[in-house]
């Protein structure tokens, strides 16, 4: 039965596998860059769908507010009608002196009120001939209005006049005339008939259907000449802002559909407009939508995804601080069990120097027992040059031979630097200084045996924990043995076609090092046990249980693993499995 004692932590991946400060500093700054940046998507996207509902929502209320103009306008345009029916074929003085003429321009008025504030009937140069706030009408001259002029040049067409003052009762009108035959001779000297209303009443309605109170409502000429406004214009418009008012008329008469963001002539303030012509009228509704409506819907649509961005910032910005915590104390981990287990291949060496400490002083012993006869020797016969050369010969040898022995000891007990990658091994050198220490210090009841091909590989590992380990085995092995008995010492290559899971021996190609004794061997509960610290079937005071976790120690560091072989009575192969460099 064999057991397999991989390592559960290798320490140079530990440490390879530590975070670094570069990757949290990036992970940092998406768990706050990742939900910042869905939220900003989301709020472009919520306002531009805000846009498009707040386009729409102003189209229908431009067609309402034309509706309603138009109706405004056709009232006007049937007074007009009825009156030039009336006044066919009747002279100047009898429209200035019927009060039938009077009354009916009366009731008209009445009834169309409150679209219709005034009518009157004037002759073709623009004198009042009768109107219907009063009989008879008191004279008044129009020669001057616009729309006198207008109809004076193109007889056949409607006009629309600019806001002014009614003559002569001065009240606020907007004039809508038209040209009317009478029985002058010259068709430019008929009737001008009027019908006004008063732009309050028009205001008061657009203030009654804005959203925000920065919004604007406007009737406009298309001439740019403004007509009707809320909120209303106190100063008179500069000739600069009548025309940039003609071209921005312009520009939104000519989209058919959907709204602009303009700024304002009059006030500088950006808002969505749109316009819509009143059909053969020369005249055109404008509505403009303040951007603090389009705001304040906005914010509503980002309550939840502004709530939603948060919670994930804050719970990525917690799972990374969680991971950050937890990788810092897997490092810290890392770091201690590679320090623990450096400093229990310092503690194994140290163990395999105790156990070997009787073979090295008996070595020692030799040593010494050769350096006093020779001294002796040479005492006696200090007369004798070829005697005092041949003992200084001997001492020569003798202390060549405990340097090498204090110098193979001194590898042992010199605690090794362990790479990130460990260093090429030649486990064939490495295995014949170990026998070569082995074979004077385990004890003349425990003959070594080294059978090592004449060739091998190149393995990871570093050569003194690799040496140190060999001995940590051997003297196992001899201990296994208390009567005595052969240790042998063999290595091959083997070829590992799948993984060895159970080892943690991935596929390839590894470098075999065991050392074999044939002593009482072990049972599977004991096997069981096996590289646990401090675990040892030595007796109290000769085991230290540190041999076998040191040698697993190596060979995680290097890759590989410790399989041991044992079955009771039959002896114990312990092998170290180094991957090839």
């Amino acid at each position: 039965m064999h057991v397999d004692l991989p390592s559960d932590l290798r320490p140079s991946a530990a440490r390879r596998g530590a975070p670094s400060n570069r990757g949290f500093a990036l992970l940092w700054l998406a768990s706050v860059l990742v939900p910042l940046l869905s939220v900003a998507g989301a709020g472009a996207f919520s306002w531009r769908a805000v846009e498009a509902e707040a386009s729409a929502r102003i189209e229908r209320t431009v067609e309402l507010l034309r509706q309603n103009v138009m109706r405004t306008f056709g009232a006007h345009e049937a007074i007009m009608v009825a009156i030039a029916h009336a006044v066919a074929g009747r002279s100047e003085a009898e429209v200035r002196q019927d009060p039938a003429v009077h009354g009916l321009l009366a009731d008209l008025a009445a009834a169309a009120a409150p679209a219709v504030s005034g009518v009157l009937v004037a002759d073709g140069v623009g004198h009042v001939l009768a109107a219907s706030y009063e009989h008879p009408a008191r004279p008044a001259d129009l020669s001057d209005r616009d729309y006198v002029a207008r109809l004076r040049e193109e007889p056949g067409e409607r006009a629309v006049g600019v806001r002014t003052a009614s003559r002569p009762m001065g009240s606020p009108v907007i004039p809508v005339a038209r040209r009317a035959a009478s029985v002058a001779p010259r068709a430019e000297d008929g009737w001008i008939l009027v019908s006004s209303f008063d732009p309050r009443a028009l205001e008061a309605f657009y203030a009654s259907i804005v959203e925000t109170g920065r919004d604007v409502v406007a009737l406009y000429r298309l001439d740019g000449a403004l007509l009707a406004r809320h909120p209303p214009v106190t100063t008179r418009l500069t000739e600069a802002q009548s025309t940039i008012a003609i071209g921005l008329l312009n520009d939104l008469l000519a989209r058919p559909d959907g709204a602009e963001w303009i700024t304002s002539p009059i006030d500088g303030v950006v808002r969505l407009f749109t316009a819509r012509p009143l059909g053969d009228w020369p005249v055109a509704v404008v509505y403009g939508l303040d951007r603090t409506a389009l705001a304040g819907a906005w914010r509503r649509r980002m309550v939840a995804p502004a709530a939603g961005g948060f919670a994930a910032a804050a719970l990525l910005i917690a799972l990374t601080a969680a991971a950050h915590r937890g990788a810092r104390l897997q490092r810290e981990q890392a770091e201690a069990r590679a320090e623990a287990e450096a400093q229990l291949a310092s503690a194994g060496r140290a163990a395999t120097i105790g156990l070997l400490a009787g073979g090295l002083a008996h070595e020692v012993k030799n040593l010494v027992q050769a350096v006093r006869s020779g001294a002796r020797v040479m005492d006696r016969r200090a007369e004798d040059p070829a005697e005092v050369r041949r003992c200084a010969g001997l001492l020569q040898e003798a202390a060549e031979r405990g340097g090498r022995l204090v110098d193979a000891m001194l590898a042992f007990a010199r605690a090794s630097v362990q790479s990130e990658e460990p260093p090429a091994l030649d486990v064939r050198a490495a295995l014949r200084e170990v026998a070569e220490l082995l074979s004077r210090t385990l004890g003349s009841g425990w003959p070594l045996r080294a059978e090592l091909p004449d060739r091998l590989p190149a393995a990871r590992g570093d050569r003194v924990g690799f040496q140190s380990a060999m001995v940590n085995l051997a003297a196992n092995a001899r201990d296994a043995m208390p009567g005595g008995g052969p240790v042998t010492i063999r290595a091959w290559t083997e070829e590992l076609a799948e993984p060895l899971d159970k080892a943690g021996l991935p596929a390839g190609r590894y470098v075999v090092a065991a050392v074999r004794d044939s002593g009482i061997g072990m049972d599977p509960a004991t096997l069981a046990r096996l590289g646990e610290p401090f675990f040892t079937t030595k007796p109290p005071g000769i085991g230290t249980g540190l041999g076998l976790p040191a040698v697993r120690g190596f060979c995680a560091r290097a890759g590989g693993a410790l399989r041991v072989d044992s079955a009771p009575g039959e002896g114990t192969t312990a092998a170290i499995w180094l991957p090839v460099a």
